[in-house]
């Protein structure tokens, strides 16, 4: 098994925390970039040949992949070492952590990590 050295505070800090409010954001604009994205290739097929097009695309979705891998992992080692949710929670965190990618960490973050009591007595 891999063992990262990632102490307590890595995870639980007050600067943690607002780093991982970031990479939600960052993580929420590369859904939305996406789609941008998607949409331009539909409606006008000109990406593909338009180098800078290419390049443009490729800028804004470097924030949004950073925050999402950053948030990903954090909260992947939060739910292993910091999670004293039931294991039928966690057992549905898990799938939407695995499973959607850009989403699950996001809505874990919201939804389990700033509620937790761990995070509260370490602030």
């Amino acid at each position: 098994m891999l063992y990262l050295p990632i102490t307590k505070s890595w995870i639980l800090s007050c600067n943690a925390n607002r780093l991982y409010l970031v990479c939600a954001f960052a993580a929420i604009s590369l859904i939305g970039v996406l789609l941008a994205a998607l949409l331009a290739v539909i409606a006008s097929g000109a990406v593909e040949s338009s180098p800078s097009a290419l390049l443009i695309m490729q800028i804004l979705l470097l924030p949004g992949i950073l925050g999402t891998a950053l948030l990903c992992i954090a909260m992947w080692y939060f739910w292993f070492n910091f999670d004293n949710s039931t294991w039928p929670r966690k057992a549905v965190w898990f799938c939407l952590l695995y499973l959607l990618i850009p989403v699950g960490p996001v809505l874990y973050y919201f939804f389990v990590y700033r509620r937790s009591a761990v995070l509260q007595k370490a602030l």
